[in-house]
């Protein structure tokens, strides 16, 4: 038995491990000397009453499972990373590379790190943040995000607990650790940059891994968000380069990867940016404004700040369901109304019209700037849609619709994780437009190339979308609202589409009794 293999084995032997049923790896595994009390813990069990994909029920009946879910999956997975990783470090480098952590401390904080990733959600998840925290000026900057919420949340309720298993089961450093790869700051060590980017922050963590084949499987989108993960977990191995840490992908797996980033840009697409849950999104984010003022959902936020982190606890999908469905059937104010609309009618009041434009790779290289702008830069995507709301308005006007009646929604999709880009959080996400490339050999492991995404056409994509205010739709709109997005974006972004112009041309020039012979042969 290798010395590697013995690391990994030394590991499970510390700890009784049992099993929980998942449909995604047939079993979940955890340990019930630290990760049970950690499961059995009130910020864990309350993501039981969190909902996944926030209003996506309303689109996909069966994406009715929780954020306790994926929670589970991703521990289980990253702790199989980890597990793999740790091997891979042990086989091709020295102990120095471990910079004094021992590589059971390292499998256990990943793992912890993959269960509590997603404890600092409230309700509704991204959407409590983008309406409540996102847009004010006087959220304190340790509660700004859910990420800096859940690494606070950690720390007050179970850094005592962690740090008491330290010592009884050879974990040194467990919760210090876990804190480099929860917390919102990139660590400065190596050894633990590569065990944060097993969990988030890189291009594909075990975050990505799990939600993407978790969330295509409960909405019925398997041909969206089916990718085989093991491949890439066991074709990616830990490399350092002047000093610095890389993950680096097996170049046999090249094809592999680009199918992963194509599941991914599809789910964004057609499901967590399906147009009509887009609609149901901004209607549940006036529904929290409303909510806020009377149950006191922002100040709770700050309460954790202030180190008491109860009232927040208590702030689930379940409770203001319930606050909701109350509202609902009393239809006494706006209030009432919005959440008939969208728990009882099931109708949000914006409805899309025309057709969404798409800008993508495809148009060219000057397309290229435009997107990457919209993808970094918030303020350019507000300034495109405060234009696109005024040429609407502009030419819709005449016919009885205000300002205010429309709304347009733009949306980038790219190999960049979503959480690399949240308000608040030092790591931007630039960085992760290379993939490195390598190859295992007899002797080590040897860097291939880089590769830049952009260069190589993988999914960029900026989408578009016009919405009416419901009761102002008419039919007679469709071609004109889709008319004027394609003018005023191509106008503004100075697009020319060259491509659609080269391919008639290429077209034209090809003889039809050439284009008769080859449509026989195929």
């Amino acid at each position: 038995m290798t010395e590697a293999v013995e690391t990994a084995m030394r590991y499970r032997n510390k700890f009784t491990w049992k099993e929980i049923s998942d449909p995604i790896y047939g079993y979940a595994y955890f340990n019930k000397e630290i990760e049970e009390e950690v499961i059995n813990s009130l910020l864990i069990q309350r993501l039981r009453y969190i909902l996944q994909l926030q209003t996506a029920h309303l689109v996909y009946p069966g994406a009715v499972h929780t954020r306790f879910q994926h929670s589970i999956g991703t521990m289980h997975l990253a702790g199989l990373m980890a597990e793999d990783i740790i091997l891979k470090l042990k086989s091709f480098y020295d102990d120095n590379v471990f910079q004094g952590y021992k590589p059971e401390t390292l499998i256990q904080a990943v793992r912890l790190a993959g269960l509590l990733h997603d404890a600092g959600h409230a309700a509704f998840g991204h959407a409590f943040e983008e309406s409540l925290l996102w847009t004010r000026n006087d959220i304190p900057d340790p509660v700004a995000n859910h990420e800096k919420i859940g690494s606070l949340l950690v720390e007050i309720l179970l850094e005592d607990k962690i740090r008491s298993h330290e010592t009884h089961y050879g974990l040194d450093g467990l919760y210090d650790v876990l804190k480099a790869i929860l917390g919102p700051e990139t660590p400065k060590e190596p050894i633990l940059q590569i065990m944060r980017w097993l969990v988030k922050d890189s291009l594909y963590p075990s975050d990505i891994l799990d939600f993407l084949r978790r969330d295509s499987y409960y909405t019925g989108t398997s041909e969206y968000g089916y990718i085989n993960h093991e491949r890439l977990v066991r074709n990616t191995y830990p490399y350092f380069e002047d000093g610095k840490a890389l993950l680096l992908l097996d170049r046999n797996s090249w094809g592999e990867f680009r199918r992963y980033l194509y599941a991914k840009a599809s789910m964004f697409e057609h499901v967590y940016y399906h147009s009509v849950n887009r609609a149901f999104d901004r209607l549940l984010k006036e529904i929290l404004e409303l909510l806020d003022e009377e149950l006191g959902l922002v100040e709770a936020v700050k309460k954790v700040a202030e180190l008491d982190p109860y009232p927040y606890l208590m702030i689930t999908d379940v409770k203001l369901y319930n606050a909701m469905l109350e509202h609902a059937v009393a239809k006494k104010d706006r209030l009432g109304r919005l959440c008939h609309k969208l728990l009882v009618e099931r109708k949000p009041e914006w409805k899309r019209v025309g057709r969404e434009y798409i800008l993508t790779s495809y148009k060219g290289p000057q397309v290229l700037k435009p997107m990457l702008r919209l993808i970094f830069d918030q303020e350019e995507r507000k300034r495109i849609v405060s234009i696109l709301e005024e040429s609407l308005y502009e030419r819709l006007s005449p016919k009885g619709v205000s300002r205010n009646d429309v709304w347009v929604d733009v949306l980038t999709i790219s190999p960049i994780p979503k959480s690399t880009l949240i308000p608040g959080k030092e790591t931007r996400g630039q960085g992760l437009l290379t993939l490195f490339m390598g190859k295992r050999t007899r002797h080590g492991i040897v860097k291939d190339r880089d590769i830049n995404l952009i260069e190589e056409g993988i999914p960029l994509m900026a989408i578009f979308r016009a919405y009416i205010r419901r009761g102002l739709h008419r039919p007679g709109y469709e071609g004109l609202v889709t008319e004027i997005l394609k003018e005023t974006i191509e106008a503004e972004l100075d697009i020319k589409d060259e491509f659609t112009e080269t391919a008639k041309k290429i077209y034209e020039t090809v003889k039809s009794e050439e284009l008769e012979k080859q449509r026989i042969t195929m």
